[in-house]
């Protein structure tokens, strides 16, 4: 009896002593996982004098290997948090770092991440996404069919989300809109729906972001009569008055792409009182601000007469002349291809305007730009000005000549691009076939 109560006592004792070094096999596991994680951190986290670790040495540690199995649901949240934390520092060295960690199978580990309880892991879930896409937009497609749009909308959704998770949500959306050459999101309608939401959130960056998924959308013509169906329009116009100057430029980046639609789309832009809004801000300080309006008004401008009549009774045309008479080179650019898509209908009254407000001598100076859409724009436009009125010919070719441009169209006679070639020659020939001069190679 005696025999078997120790036998017993011994046998408890047995497992016991197992147990306790299991347990402590297992804390050994997670220190020595922390202890990972922590040199990865150590490594990686980028300063002004740090940088990410050479691709050969990850791989020869492991590193990124051991980081993300340190996201599984079998590690502590903190464990968690930080590995996505270093992956993030390690997508952010390129886009072959970027690929590596994906090629490791994190992708459909950090989107599970998005949705945990625990808001630090879910922040740094959705940070290392963003910082993988940032770095390898390849990388979007796979995302978009682990389901991670569906995961981001449903934080949107939420009622209780913070404003800085928000913020994140935001970024890695906007990264997810950008146009790939192979598809468009699926679910593109609920995307727009989203941010049709964070379009009222009062914080500056979730506006700016919001705005610039809008003009990934936008960027794809089949996409702007669901935007227009929702009302993104009316708000994103509002949005022009904003006193931050980035979300300003943000409203206006998805203008433009918006005003590349069709006449009918177009028309919705100016049913919503677009063209007062981009009148006041022409008299902004910010150069940038300026060019962004010139080029919603080129687009306007490129729809129909109606619609390049309303550019000019709003005023303006003399705002755009004073833009071209600046010395920003921009600006006088952006400026010119506006008027001379303003000009295409070939209206004479028009175009004797524009010859009294001394735009000839300023189209001539651009002649010399290294942009080739700007240079067949001018030439295109000093050639209807000569061809339109056999009474201004004296006129405008008299100005051409005085102002200096007629070698400098002489010389683009021989551009590489044959278009500016065809148009420079037919202006010689037709005009001025006798007035000496070279042609060379501009």
């Amino acid at each position: 009896m005696q025999k078997r109560k120790r036998r017993f006592l011994e046998k408890g004792q047995n497992l016991m002593m197992l147990r306790t070094l299991r347990l402590e096999k297992a804390k050994k596991a997670e220190q020595q996982k922390e202890l990972t994680i922590n040199n990865a951190l150590t490594k990686c986290k980028l300063t002004s004098s740090e940088v990410v670790p050479d691709i050969n040495n990850l791989l020869k540690n492991n590193t990124i290997g051991n980081l993300v199995e340190s996201l599984g649901h079998g590690n502590r949240n903190k464990i968690r948090a930080n590995a996505a934390d270093a992956l993030a520092h390690i997508a952010s060295g390129s886009s072959e770092h970027s690929n590596l960690i994906a090629k490791a199978g994190a992708v459909p580990r950090l989107i599970r991440l998005i949705q945990s309880p625990d808001l630090e892991v879910s922040e740094m879930g959705i940070l290392c996404l963003g910082n993988l896409l940032h770095f390898a937009p390849n990388l979007r497609d796979f995302m978009i069919t682990n389901r991670v749009v569906q995961k981001l909308i449903s934080i949107i959704q939420a009622k209780r989300t913070c404003t800085l998770m928000l913020s994140h949500v935001t970024w890695v959306l906007r990264k997810l809109c950008i146009s790939s050459p192979t598809s468009r999101p699926d679910n593109v309608d609920e995307i727009a729906q989203a941010l049709n939401v964070l379009l009222y959130n009062p914080e500056d960056k979730i506006l700016e972001d919001a705005l610039m998924a809008v003009r990934n959308l936008a960027h794809e013509n089949e996409t702007i009569p669901m935007l227009l169906d929702l009302g993104v329009v009316p708000r994103i116009i509002y949005l022009l008055e904003h006193p931050n100057v980035l979300v300003q430029n943000a409203a206006l980046q998805a203008l433009i792409n918006i005003a590349s639609g069709s006449e009918e789309q177009i028309q919705e832009l100016l049913n919503n009182n677009l063209l007062p809004h981009l009148s006041a801000l022409m008299s902004n300080s910010d150069p940038d601000i300026r060019c962004h309006v010139l080029r919603i008004l080129q687009n306007v401008a490129d729809g129909n007469t109606f619609q390049r009549q309303a550019i000019m009774n709003a005023g303006l045309l003399h705002k755009t002349l004073e833009c071209l008479k600046g010395d920003a080179i921009p600006l006088k650019s952006a400026a010119a291809l506006t008027i001379s898509t303003l000009a295409i209908d070939k209206d004479k009254n028009l175009l004797y305007y524009l010859m009294r407000q001394g735009v000839i001598p300023e189209l001539c100076n651009l002649l010399l730009s290294q942009e080739t859409d700007i240079i067949y724009n001018v030439l295109d436009m000093l050639s209807t000005m000569l061809d339109v009125d056999p009474s201004f010919l004296a006129e405008v070719s008299g100005i051409i000549e005085w102002s200096g441009a007629l070698n400098k169209i002489r010389m683009l006679q021989s551009n590489e691009q044959e278009e500016i070639a065809v148009v420079a020659r037919k202006i010689i020939s037709n005009y001025f076939p006798d007035k000496p001069g070279i042609a060379t190679k501009f």
